[in-house]
């Protein structure tokens, strides 16, 4: 029987990272990718150039598996790789993160034809997958509630909701939608992911996406007005999604990207205070003690929190949902607080510049403190982490029994017809 720490096995399989493909993506992001990412930040827009070149270099199918053509990279290789993308461009990996998780429930949940439908999009056609659940009635830090609403309809489902926060739209092909089935009881029952097509009529995209940081994520309020659905587009059964340790794994990708975008920016910093000099010194600041001590210090802060997902990443094939939960909160507080405290430091550390649009440490700073607020939050990764330890039963999402009721929403002020889908050329 292995031993148990707060409630994960110690014990752990060795996994040895793919290296030769985290360099290609390394590679990949600083040839390409990370040119674009202050135009894409100042737009606002999907990075769809830097899509098409992951689709080229076989990235979209990270969590696809190989009988399909994917990659099927293990967890530690996959955590390298967002991270080496998130330190050229932070939206760029956040949506290869939504997109690869996307590709996780499809795999555990799908039917061989849906794993055969979708996985040919992605592989063939280079097509992303986005998953709307964020609602704006609804914090999901609090309570995990699910008020978009899924009901039988002409033969298939019919989706009714309004969904916040929705990355990709407009430029994905499919959006998994997380909605609960009308009359399906609490949410442990009735959460259901559907797979509606970006086409579908009906899905009206609310332009409007002005934010302080992740703004290439483009992820507006979309309305769902009888939106049909055919009878396959489900995956699972109601309920399932919440049973197989897969949504955690949204959580443990996000510590790899906070940690990959605080990397850069300091990357940026030591290499400008190598370079930077100031009269009447003839040495760089470099050679200065307190930025050697700055450094020092966010070196290993930096250090620390990689090793906290990094080990989760080699735990996760053999944890269980709950032991999961623990591992990706333990995994994305420590990379919260590293981030945060590295990026702003980085800004310092290259002076009144840093502030400006010009250097990548303003954008890095941003991004970080937008990406940092997404779920679950610092309290309930805390509270995760402390009932584990105390032998209380956990879950990472705070489910609570009793769904709310189920009615078809006033769509808000949005497009008419949806966005045509982003394809790669």
């Amino acid at each position: 029987m292995n031993a148990r720490r707060c409630g994960v096995p110690v014990e752990q399989e060795d996994h040895v990272i793919d290296t030769q493909t985290v360099e290609r993506a390394a590679r990949l992001t600083r040839e390409k990718i990370a040119p674009r990412a202050a135009y894409y930040d100042r737009e606002g827009k999907n990075p769809t150039e830097s899509w098409r070149d992951l689709w080229k270099e076989g990235f979209l199918g990270l969590a696809v598996p190989k009988a399909y053509g994917g990659m099927d990279s293990d967890m530690p290789t996959y955590l390298a790789v967002i991270g080496a993308i998130a330190g050229g461009c932070a939206s760029t990996a956040m949506t290869l993160q939504m997109h690869s998780t996307v590709m996780r429930f499809i795999a555990a949940l799908g039917t061989a034809e849906q794993q055969r439908r979708y996985f040919a999009e992605v592989v063939q056609r280079g097509t992303l997958f986005g998953s709307w659940g964020s609602e704006p009635a609804v914090s999901q830090s609090r309570t995990f509630l699910v008020e978009t609403s899924l009901r039988p309809g002409d033969g298939g489902w019919v989706i009714d909701g309004i969904k916040h926060f929705c990355t990709m739209a407009g430029g994905a092909g499919y959006y998994m939608v997380w909605c609960a089935l009308e009359g399906g009881g609490d949410v442990t029952r009735s959460l259901s992911l559907a797979l509606a097509p970006a086409t579908t009529p009906g899905i009206a995209i609310d332009d409007r996406w002005d934010t302080l940081g992740m703004r290439a994520t483009y992820s507006p309020t979309v309305t769902l007005t009888g939106c049909r659905v055919g009878p396959d587009a489900l995956l699972g059964a109601p309920g399932d999604a919440l049973r197989i340790g897969v949504a955690e794994a949204f959580a443990l990708g996000y510590a790899a990207i906070y940690v990959g975008i605080a990397q850069g920016a300091l990357d940026f910093a030591i290499e400008y205070c190598k370079t930077r000099t100031y009269r009447p010194a003839p040495t760089p600041i470099a050679h200065e003690s307190a930025v050697q001590r700055h450094v020092g210090e966010l070196v290993i802060r930096l250090e620390a929190a990689r090793r906290v997902f990094e080990d989760a990443g080699r735990r996760w094939d053999t944890a269980d949902p709950a032991a999961r939960g623990v591992l990706a909160s333990k995994a994305k507080y420590i990379a919260t607080e590293a981030a945060l405290h590295v990026t702003e430091k980085a800004v310092q550390l290259v002076g009144g510049r840093g502030s400006s649009r010009d250097y990548p440490v303003e954008r890095a700073f941003r991004d970080v403190r937008t990406c940092t607020l997404m779920t679950p939050t610092a309290d309930r990764m805390v509270e995760t982490i402390g009932k584990s330890a105390l032998g209380i039963d956990t879950a990472m999402l705070p489910v609570v029994m009793g769904g709310p009721e189920m009615a078809p929403h006033t769509p808000q002020v949005a497009r008419d017809a949806p966005a045509k889908p982003w394809r790669p050329s």
